[in-house]
């Protein structure tokens, strides 16, 4: 089913573009839907590799929109959603997925909806589907240079980066641990080569279209060597005959070698160890002009993704009452069994539902849509909740002309001392933009525990999480104190005890967006993503798009409001982070740190702008 439209404002488009000499010309339509038929020819099916097992089984074009001047969007629809639910209670998301395609083309965008059936077999190739996709990409954008953005609707893999740094470092170092050699230094000159988790999702991969990420893929496993080597008596950390060499164990990752380096056997048992440099391997030239050299994406890059989310309770466990999970109005109840060893684990507890994934995209789509409608104006707020780091609502007031003397009374909470209650208050308050900044993982993040727990319950609700006490298995979410996850956003969703106004996140928490078992279970695995709590909040708490961190670091995007300001789409917000960071002199002497741009992605819709009223207010939007 291939069904060509046109946006009812292409009657304006010649218009538009004769007003507008100061913005380049787009790509015509007839172009982007040739480019976009070349390349699913050229890669339905695909096997990257050459291996014989095909990366990307089938692409297939379900709409192809015109729009006007913006440039041009591809959105990857997985297989299974598109296909005519079997059972009534299925939602059927086509005709959600064609309004979405339409408001885009509304908006002036080229859109090409792809049907996409991708490998799920037993191998771990993460990565090397990532790559035929790009390549599908760069077939595109090398003939649509307009190209925008690409939205992932449904599970799709992402890629996961390791990079390995030549770390010159001063503080303490212990080599070969818990051994008859072993050698300690509260303090020494040193140097630390090891490869390390990066991050994951990582969609600098995909979204730096003319890199060279292609040559940095391994499949694996494999162990990749390291360095400890100490020079107490050498300034120049060259020669020593105290270090040690290392190995790490990876599978489906692309490596940034940034920290090689060349070894020299010496007499007396010395070894003389040489840095030449970072080759910085993965940069396209004109990456490598920049003052801190790191790699820049071509295209804003969005996921839209339920899967992680939409579980229910396994109702086939039943306690020795014949009792169940949720009671007979569907709530969550205590069950009791036999015997402590009975007590199935959390993981157990949960099944995969296809019936609530499909609601929770249905739902999604209809707030994008009202929200690209100008719906929820009375929303319209910043907001903010932070534990030791600063607020981020100055910087939002400051960049956005609408919010310049907007009150943000109850939605700016700062303090060491902000609780899981004050976060829920804060949740249930009305607000279009959401910095968070705390402690996370990939299934949570973390405030002080609620001073009154009752409280704390009755605000929440009937509470989706059951504690191990015993024998019994027990809804509450007492032994959690202020750590926020999946059971306290289910709980907010299920007991309606949300606002129901949509909000972009900006997430600065460590691994905000990190899936669990992502090392070691491809991406269509059960355990792949359990709980992921920067899609819980997307799916959950009533998201538009989120951008946050696939690592443990300290970094958040410079001027990410100021571009929001300024009329442009969340993942330009994304995109411009490694402009800016890549024009700092002073972050290309961090070598550590210098590439932090790689651990930022985008979920949820990175098309997505601020209502022109904010942007461009007038004055009644000023006072």
């Amino acid at each position: 089913m291939d069904r060509t439209l046109r946006s009812p404002a292409f009657a304006m488009a010649l218009l538009v573009i004769a007003a507008s000499s100061a913005r380049a010309a787009s790509t015509p339509y007839n172009a982007f839907y040739a480019a976009v038929s070349r390349s699913l020819k050229a890669h339905s099916p695909s096997d990257w590799d050459g291996d014989g097992v095909a990366e990307i089984w089938r692409l297939r074009k379900v709409y192809v929109l015109e729009g006007r001047d913006r440039g041009a969007v591809v959105v990857f629809v997985e297989h299974r959603l598109l296909q005519t639910p079997t059972e009534s209670a299925l939602e059927d998301l086509r005709p959600s997925i064609k309004t979405f395609a339409e408001d885009l083309a509304q908006e002036g965008y080229h859109v090409a909806v792809l049907e996409t059936d991708l490998y799920r077999g037993s191998q771990h190739e993460d990565g090397l589907i990532v790559l035929a996709l790009r390549q599908v990409l760069r077939d595109i954008w090398r003939r649509v240079p307009d190209l925008r953005a690409v939205v992932f609707v449904g599970d799709f893999p992402t890629a996961f980066i390791v990079r390995q740094y030549y770390w010159p470092r001063e503080d303490s170092l212990v080599l070969f641990p818990a051994t008859p050699y072993e050698k300690k230094w509260e303090a020494v000159r040193h140097v630390r080569s090891i490869a390390e988790p990066v991050a994951s999702p990582a969609d600098i991969v995909l979204a730096d279209l003319d890199g060279h990420w292609d040559r940095l893929y391994h499949r694996g496993p494999e162990r990749l060597s390291g360095l400890l080597a100490a020079f107490p008596d050498d300034p120049k950390r060259e020669v020593t005959d105290t270090y040690q060499h290392t190995s790490e164990r990876y599978e489906d990752f692309f490596l940034v070698q940034d920290g090689f380096w060349e070894e020299q056997v010496l007499q007396g048992g010395k070894r003389r160890f040489v840095f030449p440099g970072e080759p910085d391997h993965e940069c396209a030239d004109a990456d490598r002009r920049q003052v801190n050299v790191l790699a820049r994406p071509e295209i804003a890059i969005g996921r839209i993704n339920a899967r992680h989310v939409a579980l229910e309770p396994d109702l086939t466990i039943q306690g020795i009452h014949g009792e169940r999970l949720l009671d007979a109005n569907g709530r969550p109840q205590t069950v009791e069994f036999a015997d402590e060893q009975s007590v199935p684990s959390a993981e157990r507890l949960w099944v995969r539902s296809e019936q609530l994934e499909r609601r929770l995209l249905k739902e999604y789509f209809d707030r994008n849509h009202r929200y690209r409608r100008g719906g929820f104006s009375y929303a319209w707020h910043p907001a903010s909740i932070t534990t030791e780091w600063s607020s981020s609502v100055p910087d939002m007031k400051a960049s956005v002309p609408g919010w310049r003397n907007s009150a943000v009374t109850g939605l700016d909470v700062r303090g060491a001392n902000v609780s899981a209650l004050d976060f829920v208050l804060w949740l249930q308050k009305p607000a279009l933009v959401r910095a968070i900044k705390a402690h996370s993982g990939p299934t949570g993040f973390g405030f002080e525990p609620p001073a009154s727990m009752n409280v704390f319950a009755a605000v929440v609700g009937p509470y989706w999480w059951w504690h191990r006490e015993g024998r019994r298995l027990v809804p509450s979410p007492i032994p959690h104190g202020g750590w926020i996850h999946y059971g306290v956003l289910r709980a907010l969703y299920e007991n309606r005890r949300l606002s129901g106004a949509p909000a972009f996140y900006f997430h600065t928490g460590c691994e905000a967006i990190t899936p669990l078992n992502y090392q070691t279970e491809p991406y269509h695995s059960p355990r792949h993503g359990l709980w992921q709590i920067a899609e819980t909040l997307l799916m959950l708490g009533d998201g538009l798009a989120l951008v946050g961190r696939g690592k443990v670091f300290y970094d958040e995007p410079r001027e990410f409001w100021k571009v929001m300001g300024a009329g442009e789409t969340f993942g330009e917000a994304w995109k411009h982070y490694f402009e800016v960071e890549g024009a700092d002199a002073e972050l290309a002497k961090d070598g550590i740190g210098r590439k932090r741009a790689y651990f930022w992605s985008v979920i949820g819709d990175c098309t997505l702008r601020l209502p022109a009223a904010l942007v461009a207010p007038g004055p009644e939007e000023q006072k």
